[in-house]
């Protein structure tokens, strides 16, 4: 029972803490450069906007407090990125999106009051070379992500294979984690391809298979300590052994519905959208799941 004790306390700690990736400062890095691309763009623009503006004499809205939230929103990405924080990065990469949208509809709403066909024609011959500098920006960022996604990707398979080596020493099935890694190293060999098409949504593929390859995992490694358990608990003395058991094979065969029907791993991503909203749904499912472990971890303990 002592050894079923330190099972449960390892497999609990594994899933409920946070491991941390030494490559995140690195791949923030690289986001952080490629949203500041988008951000000097967007300034250039609206500069050369206002440019064509006084040679057509065309009054155009003033920009400023669009422009100052773009640069307080890289402050906060920058800061985030620093400090390795995924989770603020994130909230800051959104709340990017959402003052864009902001500045796309401002723009929209003053392309239809007072404008001139030679301004139009203005703004149109001044894009070109701000897209080439953008693009220039964009690849060299890009760059810099594919060497950092490298990195991020090898580390967490190296972790992985750790956390299998642990389980397995106790005699653990651990296949199903096995199978996970195995796609983890799939999608480390795709990462180049995908860099190399210079294709953003092909890199988004990238993120969303590495999200679902992130939850099998961890489902699997549920999978793993509780088939591990089932035996033990059968054999011990717990007081509470026979409602641990129901719950187990409840919870067993929750997890089975979810990595071998609706959140099954798929190196094919037919649709971005569908695929990242899939992946939003089997997370949020999974959170139950984890709770319930953590749950029956505690009624182990409870009742040893």
């Amino acid at each position: 029972m002592k050894k079923l004790l330190v099972l449960v306390l390892v497999a609990m700690a594994g899933l409920s803490s946070a491991w941390y990736n030494e490559a995140t400062p690195d791949m923030l890095d690289a986001r952080y450069a490629y949203a500041t691309c988008d951000v000097e763009y967007a300034k250039d623009w609206l500069s050369m906007r206002e440019g064509c503006g006084e040679e057509n004499n065309v009054t155009v809205f003033d920009s400023t407090e669009y422009v100052d939230s773009l640069d307080d929103d890289l402050v906060d990405l920058r800061e985030a990125a620093d400090e390795g924080d995924s989770f603020e990065f994130g909230l800051g990469v959104f709340q990017l999106g959402a003052d864009s949208l902001d500045l796309l509809g401002a723009i929209v709403q003053d392309a239809l009051t007072n404008k001139t066909m030679s301004f139009f024609s203005c703004v149109r011959d001044g894009e070109d070379p701000l897209k080439d500098e953008r693009d220039g920006c964009r690849t060299d960022a890009l760059e810099k992500e594919r060497g950092a996604s490298k990195k991020y990707v090898q580390n967490e398979i190296d972790y992985a294979n750790e956390q299998i080596d642990d389980l397995d020493g106790v005699g653990a099935d651990t296949s199903g984690m096995e199978e996970a890694v195995e796609y983890g190293e799939e999608l480390y060999d795709d990462i180049d391809p995908a860099f190399d098409s210079g294709d953003v949504k092909e890199i988004r593929k990238l993120h969303l298979r590495h999200s679902r390859i992130i939850l099998v995992f961890r489902l699997e490694k549920m999978r793993a300590t509780i088939d591990y358990a089932k035996p033990l608990i059968e054999d011990g003395n717990n007081e509470n052994k026979e409602e641990i058991l129901e719950r187990m094979d409840v919870l067993d065969e929750d997890i089975a519905a979810l990595v071998e029907g609706t959140c099954e791993y798929s190196s094919t991503v037919d649709n971005n959208f569908d695929y990242g909203r899939d992946n939003l749904e089997c997370w949020d499912d999974s959170l139950d799941l984890f709770e319930e472990f953590l749950a029956i971890g505690a009624l182990i303990l409870e009742g040893a």
